[in-house]
């Protein structure tokens, strides 16, 4: 693709046959957002905070030159800009881009009213601040599946455009910025098509907006409906809506982060309204209509149509289970404030922001119950590398092999006893080609079943550990809707695991907030106003302990790896675990069975949880519920008010 730039102003995101469009939206439908960019021009462009750079205040008064064609606008960002043009050319991650779109945007927006001479420093100004980006690796060569380039890439292009060919040096930077989106938008269909993304529920945030401020950018430039012509990127709206909890925080997994609240935060609203008014999606619209989102007058206008909007649907009226097979990530839930309950096993190995937590289990109920432990303090941390990424800090099954080394990026980190690092050809993918290469090959969803009321998982994680020290972890997840009460999802979980050789022990993990209760077979703990009970119902005489407290918290082997700051926002880093661990002398082979079992803290205790086995499966029992983990060719029988019959994968 090489684009044909329009040869008028604006072309930065809207053409002047948009203008009066634009014009008319800010007398009716945007009218709060013309009054906000109205009120920040009395300030003549000088910004509240004058540690400030001005850029964000520069960006939103060219718009507003751009509805109005009042001089003094335009005078009122003219002082905004040069507060951007006064600062050192920076590579940095947040500077650059920022001053890089407030530039490129004012030249384009403002273009009529600014002089020859400023319009020339600005585009000088953008080629720098760009070029600086190169060399700080914040555009690094070849990387299209993750990292900063997402973030530089939509301000480049905005700005690139802007200039054209009447500066040089933009033309040949916007070259390489169309090359780039091109290859990164084929690594994020890869995952996108099938409703899944490859980062943390609050990293999508990073990446999925950006996409829309290219596809407005290029459609602007030229007149090509790039949402159109790229319908899956609506598929987003699954992956978010069935993780979203009733505390408006997302399921955590990977690094997570959460410091502006959802609803109030333009990097989440920009997709969905962009996907609301573009594809009509009508949970994008109930999505839209919840947030509140100041300062970003642009965006409101560019993406958030508000005349015959679709009709909102609520995700009240999906189904409560659903399989993102792209990122092996199976959610169960109420859509009310009962249980949101997820497994993980990623058939991709993808290090950035990505843990080594395959046939994980996460379980919130009006409250964390099973936690992804720890806390995102820092990439590369030592409480990054040496626990929260590691599978140590997660709801999985460790295999501690004192001959094991864990390297990652040519430095040996502790040794967890969980899943391996991958360094061979490079320690991350970073090419549509890597992530269907066999060497980034992780875990693997062995089977999916879904039922009105419970849905069946299975996880291979064999081929995420060290093979000198484990040959087998299948993790069988059976959700039960409405169990022990309603709005609750109960998990019956079967660990098929074996180890290469004696002497190697598997450690069930279970995180807590809170120190949990151990009694006899029984780990339960209370976290807000929900419960969770744990019922160990194998394998026989199984060793239950609690690790962690002050000074304990995040314990590797014998040291403890705390975090050094704890970001804004509600994280959740914990501080105990429980460890299950079979009686001394074990076979290689061990299968552990467990009920989880969510509840309101107020509910009544739920009966005890009985195990019966055979050849041909096993049978978990509580009250008048069974669930059935057939095996074997014979069909078990079991009685009960509520049968649930699951034959398993992998004979188990």
């Amino acid at each position: 693709m090489t684009i044909a730039i329009p040869a008028d102003h604006p072309r930065v995101m809207v053409r002047p046959a948009d203008l009066p469009r634009l014009r008319m939206m800010a007398q009716n439908t945007h009218r709060a957002e013309m009054g906000a960019l109205l009120s920040l021009a009395s300030s003549g462009g000088k910004d509240a905070d004058p540690a400030s750079d001005g850029a964000h205040t520069a960006w939103r008064l060219a718009f507003l030159y751009l509805l109005t064609e009042d001089k003094a606008h335009a005078e009122a960002c003219a002082v905004a800009i040069e507060n951007v043009l006064n600062r050192e050319v920076s590579g940095g991650y947040f500077e650059a881009q920022r001053r890089i779109r407030a530039l490129g945007c004012a030249y384009d927006w403002c273009h009529a009213a600014f002089p020859k001479m400023m319009l020339e420093r600005m585009a000088h100004s953008v080629i720098a601040h760009g070029h600086a980006l190169y060399a700080n690796h914040e555009m690094y060569p070849d990387n299209h599946v993750a990292g900063h380039e997402v973030n530089m890439v939509p301000n480049l292009l905005q700005a690139c455009i802007a200039i054209g060919d009447e500066h040089f040096g933009a033309r040949q930077l916007l070259a390489d910025v169309e090359d780039r989106f091109l290859k990164m938008l084929e690594c994020y269909r890869f995952f996108l098509e099938g409703e899944s993304f490859q980062q943390s529920y609050s990293y999508t945030a990073a990446y999925i907006p950006e996409i829309a401020i290219c596809f407005q950018a290029l459609q602007a430039a030229t007149g090509v409906d790039w949402f159109a012509k790229h319908p899956w990127y609506r598929k987003f709206i699954a992956w978010w809506t069935y993780a979203l909890r009733s505390d408006d925080t997302f399921i955590r997994y990977g690094d997570y982060f959460c410091g502006a609240p959802v609803f109030g935060n333009a990097s989440y609203f920009r997709p969905f309204a962009a996907v609301a008014s573009h594809y009509r999606d009508p949970v994008a619209q109930w999505w839209v209509n919840r947030f509140t989102v100041t300062d970003y007058e642009p965006e409101m206008f560019f993406f958030n149509e508000r005349e015959n909007t679709v009709a909102p649907k609520k995700p009240e009226t999906l189904p409560r289970t659903k399989l993102f097979k792209p990122m092996g990530v199976a959610i169960a839930r109420d859509w009310g404030d009962g249980t949101v309950a997820a497994f993980k096993c990623s058939p991709i190995y993808l290090h950035n922001h990505c843990h080594r937590d395959q046939n994980q289990i996460t379980i919130y109920h009006q409250g964390d119950q099973a936690i992804d432990s720890g806390v995102y303090d820092g990439y590369e941390t030592p409480h990054w590398y040496n626990y929260y990424i590691r599978t140590i800090a997660h709801n999985t099954i460790v295999v501690h092999d004192p001959d094991e080394q864990m390297v990652s990026r040519g430095k040996v980190y502790a040794n967890d006893g969980g899943q391996r690092f991958v360094n061979e050809p490079v320690w991350s993918p970073r090419t549509l080609e890597h992530l269907k290469s066999e060497a980034f090959r992780d875990g693997e969803i062995a089977a999916y079943r879904e039922e009105s009321d419970w849905s069946y998982v299975c996880g291979d994680a064999s081929h995420c550990y060290s093979p000198r020290k484990l040959v087998r972890f299948l993790r069988h997840v059976v959700f039960v809707l409405d169990w022990p009460h309603p709005r609750a999802v109960s998990l019956v979980v079967l660990d098929d695991v074996e180890v290469s050789r004696d002497g190697l022990t598997p450690r069930w993990l279970l995180h807590t907030v809170d120190e949990p209760k151990i009694a006899g077979a029984t780990i339960s703990v209370r976290q807000g106003r929900g419960r969770l009970t744990a019922h160990i119902l194998g394998p026989a005489a199984a060793r239950i302990e609690a690790i962690g407290g002050p000074g304990s918290e995040f314990m590797v082997g014998a040291q403890n790896f705390p975090y050094t700051s704890l970001p804004k926002g509600p994280h959740v880093p914990g501080s105990w675990r429980a460890e299950v661990s079979p009686a001394a002398g074990h076979p290689r082979r061990v299968r552990f069975v467990t009920m989880l079992v969510p509840a309101d803290a107020d509910a009544p205790a739920e009966p005890p949880a009985t195990l019966t086995s055979s050849n041909d499966g096993f049978i978990v029992q509580q009250g008048g519920l069974s669930v059935v983990l057939q095996s074997g060719a014979k069909p078990l029988s079991a009685g009960g008010a509520r049968v649930v019959v699951v034959p398993l994968a992998g004979g188990a």
